[in-house]
């Protein structure tokens, strides 16, 4: 029998207006009310930017963003854990960067911090919907001078897609960092270790859960981990393929009330939930 239900933000939960569907809260209402679900979410979203979201589902078990590297207990602000890539992996990690033709976005108390203003890191602000940004001169020496952590890292690469991650960055990275791939040519970074099925471990864990009583939703390479670390990974029918190979279920697209499909296929079999109840 399913506990836990972990889902993540864009492509999965929001629908092609970038909205949670009023019939999805109602779901979720229902989960925790009448069968004592424990609902959160999961996403490489920073804090700022996932927060409403949680709240506005009434998330009751605490909120992982950042991919994992945060987990806050968003009623209370206590952090639970953190795990943010220090100083020194940091400034060699965007040394790393530049030398590949990325521009790289570090995060800095729920700020952006840039190195130029140009038409990608521009893409990327644009993407995070108001969240307040800086250029500092050099990003390297900013983060010595400060001695600053940062929970992740984007990495801008060519905005049209047409040129993929190259093979030998990705390698580069392997030994110190955990990449995730962000369409097929930007790529959202943290320490080694921290991603989201690390991290709903860490949870579930701590709520005394068993792997299989947990459900996760994905739609992104960032939703891996938590596809096969849970008993059941659902992977939307909007995912790519490389994505739904990793899942257990394939269930609709995020504009088609996939969670409904979910609830009614596994949580609830025999009293299908109605959204006219």
């Amino acid at each position: 029998m399913y506990h836990m239900l972990v889902t993540d933000i864009d492509g999965t939960l929001l629908d092609g207006e970038g909205k949670v569907p009023e019939e999805t809260k109602k779901i979720l209402a229902i989960l925790r009310e009448k069968r004592g679900f424990i609902t959160t979410i999961a996403t490489g979203r920073m804090l700022a930017r996932a927060e409403t979201i949680a709240r506005e589902i009434m998330i009751n078990a605490p909120l992982i963003c950042y991919n994992g590297a945060l987990i806050i207990d968003i009623y209370t602000r206590h952090r639970i854990l953190e795990r943010p890539i220090p100083a020194g992996k940091l400034v060699k990690l965007i040394e790393i960067l530049k030398a590949g033709g990325y521009e790289a976005i570090i995060y800095e108390n729920e700020t952006l911090k840039i190195e130029k203003f140009n038409e990608r890191t521009q893409w990327y602000i644009n993407e995070c919907e108001n969240i307040e940004y800086n250029v500092v001169d050099d990003l390297m020496d900013y983060v010595k001078r400060k001695n600053l952590n940062s929970y992740k890292v984007f990495a801008v690469g060519d905005l049209y897609g047409t040129v993929g991650v190259p093979e030998e960055l990705l390698f580069a990275l392997d030994k110190d960092f955990e990449v995730s791939l962000s369409d097929s040519s930007h790529m959202e970074i943290n320490l080694k270790g921290v991603n989201k099925g690390s991290a709903v471990k860490f949870l579930a864990d701590a709520l005394k859960i068993d792997s299989t009583e947990i459900i996760t939703i994905g739609d992104g390479h960032n939703d891996i981990s938590m596809l096969k670390y849970a008993g059941l990974g659902i992977a939307m029918g909007n995912a790519a393929e490389h994505i739904k190979d990793h899942a257990k279920y394939i269930t609709l697209s995020n504009c088609e009330n996939g969670l409904l499909d979910i609830v009614n296929k596994f949580i609830v079999p025999q009293e299908k939930i109605s959204l006219e109840d």
